[in-house]
């Protein structure tokens, strides 16, 4: 510093210790405050310029859809009408798998910071992925005859009379077997459906001119219902979160807690830091699920909490008490839920697959099921700073709910049973382009804290150095030299 007389010397050291001090204080203690802002920014869907709704609109994590049918094999060993003495058996069919596509449709920003959509799920068939054929025949209960005595079954008796008169007169079967694509998407003609349709009987009204399982609903912006949930603008920690569904923030087929809409829908998350518990509304189950953190997982170096189910997941009532307004109509052991009423009248209920964490007794009235952990549970796998699904693995069983009904005489001497239909896995997985761009979010705080201390930690040596120097007298130069005009920085 020959050049620079001793007061710029004092000026350069001291003036810059202080600068750096400065944005070294301010990085520490505005930082994050920085950091939540772009957050927010780039997590909300705040408007459509947003990454988040780029992301949403159309999700572009890779997601497929297995099925899994079961065969009802000692069908014929059960007539109509007669007593049972042996147990149905079922052999599992499957998977057959199809890609899957959410796109949003309808969508509308509202006032409040919230916004309503429609979903397009569009699935496409995957042989590669696929064991057997869509062409594969299976055989299950006659799900409308079903359907039509569920409905009557607290009707009066005349009205059971004539149901049970038009079943039989019809020759209606007690068990039916198609194709796997006739069960699935295609739908298949059923006579009794094409009689409802020609004659009106008071309270029975299924809208549907086939029977599937997924029947009308490949490429429907309807069939899964109007959403609203909050876009996170003006609070993060809501984004997400459903608040009605149809226009109502309740659904009319459970009371009390049980029938409120909350929860996200499954594939648009908050922040969700250290949380315990995670809720899900969803339009197959008119209803919400609870996932419990389980543990940690990790994706291409980036790290997330594990929520997978409990046994309180199904209960309704029997282990959990206010788990009982999940149970509407009839009181059954836990692990299955009643949504017939969400399904057209039809006496169909969720469980996880072969009734795995539910009363053994659903497993033990028929043959054919083997739970297995590590392939019939329900997880998801979150990133905690932005919510972001890093592995879905989500799996869920419907069965039909078999069951005396005195006056009809297809259901008379049946043994209540509950028959297992189907089971599907959803799956999904971060893909590495996604994680990185998730890595930036999650460093970004640390990495500006840490720089932060940094620059603090050399403003501070500066000024120790500084000051040491000056108590030393160790400034190099004369002081007659080119005078300071200023003395400050």
């Amino acid at each position: 510093m020959g050049f620079c007389p001793r007061h710029c010397q004092k000026g350069v050291v001291f003036c810059s210790s202080i600068f750096l001090i400065l944005i070294g204080l301010i990085l520490v203690f505005s930082w994050q405050s920085i950091c939540d802002g772009i957050t927010k920014k780039q997590l909300s869907l705040e408007n459509e310029y947003t990454k988040q709704f780029q992301f949403w609109k159309e999700t572009p994590i890779p997601m497929f859809l297995e099925i899994h049918l079961f065969n009802w094999t000692n069908a014929a060993d059960f007539k109509e009408g007669k007593a049972w003495t042996t147990k149905p058996q079922f052999t599992e069919l499957g998977p057959y798998t199809f890609r899957e596509i959410h796109t949003r449709t309808n969508i509308k920003f509202n006032d409040n910071n919230t916004v309503s959509f429609n979903t397009i799920r569009t699935w496409h068939f995957v042989p590669e992925k696929t064991r057997g054929s869509l062409d594969d025949n299976v055989t299950t209960l006659n799900t409308i005859a079903m359907t039509v005595g569920n409905m009557v079954k607290h009707k009066n008796y005349l009205l059971r009379r004539g149901v049970s008169f038009l079943l039989e007169e019809k020759r209606i079967p007690f068990t039916v077997t198609k194709t796997v694509r006739e069960f699935l998407f295609d739908g298949y003609n059923d006579t009794l459906l094409n009689i409802l349709h020609k004659i009106d009987l008071k309270g029975i009204k299924i809208p549907y001119d086939k029977f599937g399982w997924f029947y009308s609903r490949n490429g429907s912006s309807t069939y899964d219902g109007n959403y609203t949930m909050y876009t996170g603008a003006d609070d993060i920690q809501k984004l997400g979160i459903v608040t009605r569904w149809n226009q109502s923030p309740r659904v009319p087929d459970y009371s009390g807690y049980c029938g409120l809409v909350n929860g996200t829908t499954g594939e648009l998350w908050y922040p969700l830091k250290e949380s315990k518990s995670i809720s899900m509304f969803l339009s197959d189950t008119c209803s919400s699920l609870s996932l419990e953190a389980n543990g940690s997982y990790s994706a291409f170096g980036l790290g997330g909490n594990l929520y997978s189910q409990t046994d309180r997941i199904f209960d309704n009532g029997t282990k959990y008490p206010d788990m009982d307004c999940f149970s509407p109509g009839v009181h059954l052991p836990s692990g299955v839920r009643n949504v017939s009423e969400c399904k057209f009248g039809a006496p169909a209920f969720i469980s996880m697959p072969h009734f795995y964490m539910a009363d053994p007794s659903y497993r033990n009235a028929v043959e054919g099921m083997h739970p297995d952990p590590s392939k019939h549970s329900f997880y998801l796998a979150l990133e905690p700073n932005t919510g972001l699904p890093l592995k879905v693995d989500a799996n869920l069983q419907v069965s039909l709910y078999l069951e005396n009904i005195s006056g009809i005489s297809m259901f008379e001497h049946v043994t209540p049973t509950m028959m297992p239909v189907l089971w599907f896995r959803q799956q999904a997985s971060i893909t590495e382009n996604l994680a990185d761009l998730a890595k930036t979010l999650v460093i970004l705080p640390e990495v500006g804290t840490f720089t932060g201390y940094g620059i603090l930690g050399i403003g501070s040596l500066l000024l120790f150095i500084g000051s040491f120097i000056s108590v030393r007298n160790g400034w190099e130069g004369t002081e007659d030299e080119e005078p300071l005009t200023q003395n400050n920085c």
